[in-house]
């Protein structure tokens, strides 16, 4: 009889003090489990910022040059004080000076030629921009100064524009450009005809289709075209 008994007593309930336990349990759990979420998406957001960091470090890098001056047809002639001379650097200097990177070879150099819109309306001047990039692998040197810039216009056979026409002085201008940088020079087009020698000429461009080319020394770009309302 007694055996019986003891089966039949429904089993005791876990005190108050159990259940305590089980929920700083179940509690210390969650918390180690958001933890790690935390860990792994701030994890994955550093590793993002850093391949975000390593792109932009890769992005071609940019510089502006002087352009050519935009004396037009029919213009005065720029004049103006002469600019000191420096004095020349001492022996010490010049020993101590980095020696120049070599000349990139031509067919490390790329020119390109675009316009700041493919149409204009009547009284806007265009701006052309040269673009020169270093194409190799290693940082080499580019003259890029006046004397090297062409800015031509032309439409269909016709010239209509060169910005060598009326430049008073080109000047030489040797930079050292880095792999994949650029260098870019901007000229206003004031929508006139020029002819060699700044020569007078009687009339100015009509509305149409033209087309722009930049040329750095022998390096001449592909043709970019826009219109003139």
């Amino acid at each position: 009889m007694v055996g019986n008994e003891t089966s039949n007593r429904a089993p005791e309930r876990p005190s108050a003090a159990v259940y305590r336990r089980r929920r700083i349990v179940a509690g210390i759990l969650v918390l180690l489990v958001l933890t790690g979420l935390i860990a792994g998406i701030t994890a994955a957001v550093k590793m993002l910022q850093g391949d975000n960091s390593a792109s932009a470090s890769e992005t071609t890098e940019e510089a502006t040059l002087p352009g050519p001056d935009n004396q037009q047809p029919g213009a005065a002639p720029a004049t103006g004080t002469a600019a000191p001379t420096s004095p020349a650097p001492s022996p010490a200097a010049t020993a101590s000076a980095t020696a120049a990177p070599e000349p990139c070879p031509p067919a490390s150099v790329g020119v390109s030629a675009t316009t700041d819109a493919l149409s204009y309306a009547a009284g806007v001047s265009p701006v052309l921009t040269m673009t020169v990039t270093n194409t190799g692998t290693e940082a080499c040197a580019v003259n890029v100064g006046t004397s090297q810039m062409e800015f031509i216009i032309t439409s269909g056979p016709d010239r209509i524009f060169s910005s060598v026409d009326c430049q008073q002085a080109g000047e030489d201008l040797f930079k050292t450009i880095k792999p994949n940088s650029v260098e870019t020079a901007k000229f206003n087009w004031e929508r006139q005809r020029s002819a060699p020698g700044c020569a007078d000429v009687p009339s100015n461009p009509n509305p149409g289709t033209y087309s722009f080319t930049a040329r750095l020394g022998d390096i001449s770009s592909e043709r970019t075209t826009f219109e003139l309302e």
